[in-house]
């Protein structure tokens, strides 16, 4: 989770101190914007990687009770399947 705050700010930081300089800010404007700038994405990188995570961990809770349930439908028609079998005259 830290790695996508420090992924984010140093993104947030290079992206708009040079868009800064681009516009025509001075290197100090810019710097002073960079530094807003860097902390507000560095935010929102931990935002959506909590919300990414959150639904990785949904999604194989939700698989592994999919493979459950299947596991135990199996079971139970082999169980039916063996008692009709041993109900039926050969």
């Amino acid at each position: 989770m830290m790695f996508m705050m420090l992924m984010g700010g140093m993104l947030g930081f290079a992206s708009v101190f040079l868009i800064g300089l681009f516009v025509g800010k001075t290197p100090l404007s810019a710097l002073g914007q960079a530094s807003i700038g860097s902390l507000l994405c560095g935010l929102l990188f931990l935002w959506v990687g909590q919300i990414w995570i959150r639904n990785v961990r949904q999604m194989l809770m939700e698989k592994r009770q999919a493979a459950v349930a299947a596991m135990a439908e199996a079971e139970e028609r082999k169980q039916r399947d063996a008692k009709e079998r041993g109900s039926k005259p050969v």
